[in-house]
């Protein structure tokens, strides 16, 4: 075994999915990426991510990685109305996941007590979310001619807040108020078996390929550290699959062989 154990390709993930398994037939149902909309923060309250930091496609895995770390290992993402109606249906639609509503941050707070939210951090979170509001208001103070736009960078951003919230910042001032809860949905470790990249053939403890065995995808360890560079993703899937069908196919016309790998492209 090789590779680093303590990374992992994640996303936000509904929290109330069973525990134990995905459902391959809910395709993406159950990531919950509408965070750049609004702000998200952890059973204390307090937001640990900057929601806006870049597109939604190159910050999820860091951020359901850092969901991971927070206490309890859940989050909360919060939207006011203007949030929720730009929400993808696929993902938060009636139906697809527990949506806790109501017309205050207090009220939302109360209710987001009894599904996690620490008692004594209901005036925390209330505190947050006016902090926020109070960043976007001054940072809109200051570029009044900055424009809101979610299909690019807009540089919207937030005031003198220790976290700030770099693009895309709505005031979450207008009711009805939504909560999701979510964790981290961990789709692969970065750690695998140890494999000869020539051929793919799986390594032993004691350094020797084992014959017949070959591994590709995300059974492979050492491909990554921290983060997953999607092109080298790519490449090497690619390339490790091409190298173990050819050993496999020239060994197959004298021995049998196993294939362990998982490739989704």
């Amino acid at each position: 075994m090789i590779g680093d154990w303590e990374g992992c390709h994640s996303t936000c993930w509904d929290a109330n999915a069973d525990a134990n398994q995905g459902k391959r037939g809910l395709t993406n149902q159950l990531t919950k990426l509408g965070y750049p909309l609004g702000i998200m923060v952890n059973a204390q309250g307090e937001r640990f991510v900057d929601e806006g930091e870049d597109f939604r496609n190159y910050t999820y895995a860091k951020f359901g990685r850092a969901i991971l770390t927070q206490p309890g290992g859940f989050a909360f993402q919060i939207w006011d109305s203007k949030g929720i109606e730009m929400l993808r249906q696929e993902e938060y639609g009636d139906g697809v996941v527990e949506k806790v509503y109501n017309e205050t941050v207090q009220g939302l707070a109360a209710l987001l007590v009894e599904r996690g939210l620490n008692p004594s951090a209901k005036d925390r979170l209330m505190e947050t979310i006016q902090d926020f509001n109070k960043a976007v208001v001054a940072y809109h103070a200051q570029n009044p001619t900055a424009n809101w736009n979610p299909a690019i960078k807009d540089n919207k951003g937030t005031t003198d807040l220790p976290l700030p919230k770099s693009n895309w910042a709505l005031a979450i001032d207008k009711a009805p108020l939504m909560a999701v809860k979510v964790t981290c949905g961990i789709t692969f470790t970065f750690g695998g078996v140890a494999i000869n990249p020539m051929t793919a053939g799986v390594i032993n403890e004691r350094g020797s390929e084992i014959a017949g065995l070959f591994a590709t995808g995300e059974m492979v360890g050492g491909l990554f550290l921290w983060e997953l560079s999607w092109r080298k993703w790519v490449d090497c899937r690619c390339c490790l699959w091409t190298q173990s069908w050819k050993e496999c196919c020239q060994k197959s016309r004298r021995d049998s062989y196993s294939y362990i790998g998982y490739t989704r492209m």
